[in-house]
């Protein structure tokens, strides 16, 4: 890690829980679909609106990078169905988005950000569609790159690439901090940047590249970077 000059952060499942804020967010939801459109509420529970997004998902490869506008897509294609206008659909993924954002941070997060900002760069990097600037964390960030702004997900290599040019820093420098084995540890290593896994389930490692580091969670990787000159 001596050379190490900047991270990149993932955020859903690292910074906080995120099937806790998107089954509430769900179920939200559906409660103002009933009161506003009840001939789908009569047909759907709250769950099925997360069967239809993944229809779509697997309907629409060209839009696996972007969950937003995926979630869109199905909730229009749901009003069409039910014979309420589409454009509704834009109303409703503002209010899923709202929601989306009503995120509880795990506790070890901001006090680790903060040690780490004051000693390295830092953006955020993830496949969803958080953003940190409605969360009350931006200010530990230099920037944040989402799947849907550049066009590809974790792990392909051209996002990571990203991180680095936002970053100014060789893809050697980076280490990318996230709790996906896949799409963060090993996508970042193969990009060439470091890869730590934030292993808060204290899961075993199913990759046969293992990680630069392993950490349970923010405090501890503070703490181990901490010894970083």
């Amino acid at each position: 890690m001596k050379t190490l000059r900047a991270i990149s952060f993932d955020l859903d499942d690292t910074l906080w829980a995120i099937w806790p804020v998107i089954d509430r967010a769900e179920t939200a939801l559906h409660d103002y679909i009933c009161k506003t459109f009840p001939r789908i509420g009569e047909t759907h529970g709250a769950g099925d609106l997360r069967l239809q997004r993944n229809e779509i998902y697997e309907q629409r490869p060209d839009l696996a990078h972007d969950l937003t506008e995926l979630r869109r897509v199905s909730f229009e294609l749901l009003l069409e169905c039910h014979g309420y206008d589409p454009e509704a659909s834009h109303d409703l993924i503002a209010r899923f988005l709202e929601l989306r954002h009503d995120v509880t941070l795990y506790p070890d997060v901001v006090p680790a950000l903060v040690r780490l900002s004051e000693r390295f760069p830092l953006i955020a990097l993830s496949n969803g569609n958080a953003d940190i600037s409605r969360l009350g964390i931006a200010q530990y960030f230099q920037g944040q790159i989402s799947a849907r702004t550049a066009g590809v997900k974790k792990p392909d290599p051209a996002i990571f690439a990203m991180a680095c040019d936002l970053l100014s820093a060789k893809p050697s420098e980076v280490l990318h901090v996230g709790d996906h084995p896949v799409e963060d540890v090993v996508g970042a290593q193969q990009a060439g940047l470091k890869g730590a896994w934030v292993n808060r389930a204290e899961a075993t490692w199913p990759q046969e590249t293992a990680p630069h580091l392993v950490v349970e969670d923010l405090t501890q990787l503070a703490d181990l970077l901490d010894q970083v000159e």
